[in-house]
């Protein structure tokens, strides 16, 4: 039976190598997914993404892997996923120009209406 509270939708059970034994999804935002916020921030080596159409758990530290180690668009990017591959929602960003990469320090940053890096202050 799937659990739905303030910090969890779903269940996803995995085992010692990270592949799923048990998984229940509910709807949520756009999509049937598997999403416990306390995972995301309190054990960051726990699942705490199933996507709708994969069967892959994504845990903290995936999230932050694929955010070059930047904590804050780690956030913005688990917050942001309701059905869809984080990979995939980070994508949309780029060709959105929602997240952007500086050219001098190499860190992403949202980039909607910012004309300079928040992280070195060059200009975008």
């Amino acid at each position: 039976m799937a659990v739905r509270d303030r910090n969890r939708v779903g269940v996803c059970k995995v085992d010692k190598d990270g592949n799923i034994t048990e998984l229940h999804r509910e709807f949520w935002g756009q999509g049937w997914i598997y999403k416990d916020w306390a995972a995301f921030r309190e054990h960051p080596e726990a699942p705490c993404y199933v996507p709708e159409l994969d069967d892959v758990a994504y845990t903290g530290n995936d999230f932050l892997a694929m955010c070059n180690g930047q904590e804050e668009i780690a956030e913005e990017l688990f917050d942001g996923v309701d059905w869809q591959n984080p990979s995939t929602l980070m994508t949309d960003w780029e060709r959105d120009g929602e997240i952007d990469t500086c050219r001098k320090c190499g860190k992403l940053f949202l980039s909607y209406d910012v004309r300079k890096c928040p992280h070195c202050g060059e200009d975008v």
